[in-house]
């Protein structure tokens, strides 16, 4: 695919390809190898990588699943290309009656003019619960951490952040088109001005859906 801005100026030029096999117990494995040139900060910039990837259910309340990318992918803080390696984990499983549990989490590593630029690792758990045909309570937290070396930039930068967020929402249906959703949300992040976790926001929510029909 090809982009261009209103002017005709390249936006982005890429082609891509994905090579995909199935196999016993719902096994997925792929391969997709990416070329692109992308306009960033007035300049066009090569980027090449290659994505892995590999799920399958070892039984039926539980899925497995990984990805890896390798390659050079630009540093849009910096607006220079360096060779990013990702790794990622993820996977769900059902336990016991009515409880769900789902989870993802990767790290990734920049290495890019003789160092290392950043570090990054992100995490999603999201737990449910269907007590009753009617009532399910979910339970969210996110978090990441951004690790940067200061010398690799050429303005100043946070070397170090971190964010974090939990939410639980309890929802009951009375039908199909009518819900009734209750819930709060807790907030915190730490960086270099603050180098405590600071809880920045937080919530309380109530929500009424109603639907119907003429």
């Amino acid at each position: 695919d090809i982009t261009h801005r209103f002017d005709g100026e390249l936006l982005e030029r890429e082609l891509e390809f994905q090579l995909a096999f199935q196999g016993k117990k719902q096994s997925q494995f792929g391969i997709a190898p990416l070329i692109r040139k992308r306009y960033w900060n007035g300049r066009l910039h090569d980027e090449h990588n290659i994505n892995v990837y590999a799920n399958y259910r070892p039984t039926g309340r539980l899925q497995l699943g990984t990805y890896i990318n390798v390659g050079r992918l630009l540093d849009l803080v910096e607006g220079e290309v360096g060779q990013r390696a990702l790794l990622g984990l993820w996977g769900n499983a059902a336990i016991g009656r009515g409880v769900n549990i789902e989870w993802e989490g990767n790290t990734q590593r920049m290495h890019r003019d003789g160092g290392t630029a950043f570090e990054a690792t992100m995490m999603d758990v999201r737990m449910g619960w269907q007590f009753t045909p009617q009532q399910r309570l979910r339970l969210t937290l996110q978090g990441s951490e951004v690790l940067r070396d200061q010398s690799r930039y050429s303005r100043k930068i946070n070397e170090t952040a971190r964010n974090w967020a939990g939410q639980l929402v309890y929802s009951y249906k009375l039908n199909p088109r009518t819900a009734l959703y209750a819930g709060a949300t807790y907030v915190a992040f730490m960086d270099d001005d603050n180098l405590e976790l600071f809880g920045n926001t937080r919530s309380v929510f109530l929500k009424l859906s109603y639907g119907w029909q003429p």
